[in-house]
């Protein structure tokens, strides 16, 4: 019987530059094919809405198990091994990974072998078989044993952070789930949670490469033309957002130095005011010229390396700040990042160096064209997050911000009452209250 053709139906309009076509099958699969001839390697990648945060208290960690078991096999390959045999044989190596918002599978390719990469990933997430659930389960508390200390405690910063920061949200659980959901974990849940969230509503595929876009399109409708067309994930109630702070947490772990991060509430990509704060995370800590690397490394040598940048999702985010020292350093540098932090509402940035970040940025986003991988997960995640015009815009909106915009919003982000610090690694004795009242003290 010959194959049914799926046509695919235009997608609503986007600001998508003309070179990067968007299509929506009659499943409601979102394609993205991002054709470069100039490149050597295509990259195919598929995204779906599910993450640690549309999971419950009670099967928190479930997408993440469902990610790893659907390599253990497929419908054309009987294990693990011959799976990732046939993708290393056209040059690519299956990916996988778990977000608090999204699941990720993808595979870079020769571009000869792009409608066997597309096959596999079909298969990958159409039709698991779930074998070796006990090996897989090992490698899983593996996984989720390098978070915890010997004696059991969380000792991975993320986690930590995101659950002093969003408490009993569903953004504040750990993606690596629990140990006791590991065990628990069957088959037919697995199953039941791969049909109501790995569907065509809920995904975008996007390839990018030297393709052919009518070749790249009928891989596509070969591979994933029956897959279950579903609904798009339910809005999760947005998380808290505390008037209270600023909140310390201070987990002991041994080590040569201490790992702190400051997070402050920000906003989304689609708010109007990301921009601004982009261009703030750029100004103070984007290279090693930065305002921060150079007072903080160059001049004083706090730290080897240091970072300042948003990390957002669709309805919420954060400003953060992160810096390895000495355990006799922690409140010297806590006191330095607070400093930038008031001291961003009244900084003055030179012509050059602001020049000198925006051509940055600029260059950032031309030199991505070189690299499949980085096109496809780009035009990709905006895709499946419904950002397509704020991505597309960002660079214009940053380059007309003025120093007064700049000014108001560290003002109006920076601030104690949004304030988590935390603080992971060995303390020199004392060093923990200095910390605490830098903090109690700061406005």
């Amino acid at each position: 019987m010959p194959r049914r053709a799926y046509p695919a139906a235009p997608a609503r309009r986007s600001s998508l530059p003309t070179d990067v076509h968007k299509l929506r099958l009659d499943n409601g699969l979102t394609v993205l094919l991002c054709p470069r001839p100039s490149l050597k390697q295509a990259y195919a990648a598929i995204y779906f809405g599910v993450g640690s945060r549309h999971e419950t208290p009670h099967d928190n960690g479930i997408t993440h198990v469902l990610e790893h078991m659907v390599f253990r096999g497929s419908k054309s390959y009987p294990d693990a091994t011959s799976l990732n045999a046939a993708a290393e044989s056209f040059g690519g190596y299956l990916e996988g990974a778990t977000y608090r918002d999204h699941l990720l599978f993808a595979t870079s390719c020769h571009p000869s072998a792009l409608c066997d990469a597309v096959g596999i990933l079909g298969e990958l997430v159409q039709t698991p078989r779930y074998r070796g659930m006990d090996i897989e389960k090992h490698i899983l508390r593996e996984e989720l044993l390098e978070t915890l200390d010997r004696d059991g405690r969380m000792v991975d910063m993320d986690n930590i952070a995101h659950a002093a920061i969003f408490g009993h949200h569903s953004l504040g659980w750990p993606i690596e789930g629990t140990l006791p959901t590991i065990e628990r974990l069957q088959r037919d849940e697995l199953e039941a949670h791969r049909l109501r969230y790995l569907v065509g509503h809920n995904a975008v595929l996007s390839l990018a490469g030297p393709l052919d876009r009518d070749q790249a399109l009928l891989h596509v409708r070969r591979a994933f033309g029956k897959l279950t067309a579903g609904s798009p994930t339910a809005c999760v109630a947005p998380p808290p957002r505390s008037a209270h702070g600023p909140k310390l947490r201070f987990v002991r772990n041994a080590g040569s130095q201490v790992d702190l991060r400051l997070s402050f509430h920000a906003v989304p990509v689609s708010d109007p005011e990301y921009p601004a704060l982009v261009l703030l995370a750029r100004l103070l800590a984007d290279g090693l010229a930065s305002r921060m690397h150079a007072e903080l490394v160059d001049r004083r040598g706090l730290a080897y390396a240091l970072h300042a940048g948003l990390t957002t999702y669709q309805d919420c985010g954060l400003f953060e700040f992160e810096v390895a020292v000495a355990p006799d350093k922690a409140a010297e540098a806590v006191a330095a990042l607070l400093g930038f932090a008031r001291g961003a509402s009244r900084l003055r940035f030179s012509p050059e160096e602001r020049a000198r970040t925006l051509r940055r940025f600029r260059y950032s986003m031309e030199f991505m064209e070189d690299d499949a991988a980085d096109l496809a997960s780009w035009y990709g995640r905006a895709a499946l997050f419904q950002i397509e015009a704020e991505v597309a815009a960002l660079e214009a909106r940053i380059r007309v911000l003025d120093l007064a915009q700049l000014h108001g919003a560290a003002r109006r982000f920076f601030r104690k009452e949004g304030l988590t610090l935390t603080a992971v690694g060995e303390l020199a004795r004392g060093e923990w209250k200095r910390v605490q009242a830098l903090v109690t003290d700061w406005h």
